[in-house]
């Protein structure tokens, strides 16, 4: 028996050792910034690859997929919690319990998703479009407002969540790619379906950064959104992204 990974058209990512993004189009005061408020539902999306899952010697306490801290932050680890399972953490109400059979491992590419219904108050975390967490009775039954941010630390980032430009202790030490925000709940199918490239005029989709450009420190929003961001340092590119079928034995 053999397992078949399904072809990636991904060729290309971004590395984020060192650097990170803010989106200025989420800032309140941005005339773009109501595409990402009031929303009953959400869905955050990336394909990741974490290098290294330390800082330094010292274990990494929190890998920044994208966010807000203390307000709806997409991560891997937490204080308490293993460094290498994902954790999504809305209105500081945090999900999954810890499981350390639910952990990522380094060097390896990975889709990740967490979706959530405000209303219906149910969230869910995906792994290569598989289910990996469910959660029923969640949240406070408020809409997200990405776009009404606090100032300072508190602003929607990719790649880092809290601390000055200099600090990186929560930064994801890896590369990253396909990064999409939605005002809908995807489902697992969705998902498992649109992995490696999604349309771009597709409904529900309101902010989405392919990371494909293989130069340059500039990213166009591909929704036509205006959501353009830059890096903070010069960003570092990687091409050796799996892109054919691989077959492993299955035991």
């Amino acid at each position: 028996c053999y397992v078949v990974r399904r072809s990636s058209a991904i060729t290309t990512a971004v590395n984020l050792k060192n650097n990170f993004f803010e989106v200025p189009g989420f800032d309140k005061d941005s005339p773009t910034a109501g595409v990402v408020n009031n929303m009953k539902q959400l869905t955050y999306e990336a394909i990741i690859r974490v290098n290294d899952f330390k800082n330094g010697t010292i274990a990494r306490e929190i890998s920044t997929i994208m966010g807000i801290e203390q307000y709806c932050l997409f991560r891997l680890g937490d204080a308490g919690f293993p460094a290498q399972q994902l954790q999504f953490s809305c209105n500081e109400i945090k999900f999954p319990n810890a499981d350390n059979s639910k952990l990522l491992q380094e060097g390896e590419w990975y889709h990740v998703a967490v979706t959530f219904d405000t209303e219906k108050k149910v969230a869910a975390i995906y792994v290569d479009g598989r289910e990996q967490s469910r959660i029923e009775d969640y949240g406070k039954g408020e809409a997200i407002n990405l776009g009404m941010q606090k100032q300072g630390d508190f602003k929607f980032k990719i790649g880092h969540s809290y601390g000055d430009m200099t600090d990186f202790s929560r930064q994801l030490d890896g590369e990253i790619c396909e990064v999409r925000i939605w005002n809908v709940m995807r489902t697992q199918q969705e998902i498992f379906n649109n992995m490696y490239n999604v349309d771009p005029t597709t409904t529900g989709l309101c902010a989405y950064w392919k990371f494909n450009e293989g130069t340059g420190n500039t990213f166009e929003d591909c929704t036509g959104n205006g959501h353009t961001i830059t890096t903070t340092n010069t960003p570092v590119w990687v091409d050796n992204i799996l892109s054919t079928d691989e077959a492993t034995p299955w035991k």
